[in-house]
């Protein structure tokens, strides 16, 4: 279990966790948002399972924040309503845009979770460390499972 003793370093792991919880509850909302958008039937499935996988990644992450000693966010309405306009646009900028958006977030947020499992580490929370690598590890396939509808011909119907 985690102490709740704060390190000179804890502050900022703590900022970086709100952000990325942040960014969780975003990519949640534009799974959501974005799925029956898309002509894909395969592709929309993929959209829709992490839509419904993110609900344990975000309580994952918060259940990390609470054994630092923080009180995490329940929702974001700004990152909702983002993402809704966001997908929302999607007809007008392009499927493959949006797409792209939320591939190379997932790459982003697979980083963050290794710097946060590294440090954790470095303070001997292995735990949480272990949570962090884990997280970072399902970010990045899912950041994978996207990647081959980047790599379809420009032709090709998402």
């Amino acid at each position: 279990m985690a102490s709740t003793q704060r390190r000179p370093g804890d502050a900022a792991l703590l900022e970086d966790m709100r952000r990325a919880l942040l960014a969780e509850f975003g990519s949640q909302a534009i799974y959501r948002h974005l799925a029956p958008r898309m002509r894909s039937a395969e592709l929309r499935e993929v959209l829709e399972r992490f839509h419904a996988e993110a609900p344990a990644q975000i309580a994952r992450l918060r259940a990390a924040m609470g054994a630092l000693g923080e009180r995490p966010a329940v929702r974001s309405r700004r990152r909702r309503l983002l993402a809704w306009a966001l997908a929302a646009a999607s007809p007008f900028t392009g499927r493959r845009l949006v797409l792209r958006i939320c591939c190379e977030a997932e790459t982003t947020h697979s980083r963050w979770y290794a710097q946060f499992s590294e440090y954790l580490a470095a303070v001997g929370e292995l735990a949480l460390a272990r949570d962090c690598a884990e997280m970072s590890l399902y970010k990045l396939r899912r950041a994978h499972s996207l990647r081959p509808w980047l790599d379809l011909s420009r032709g090709a119907d998402l």
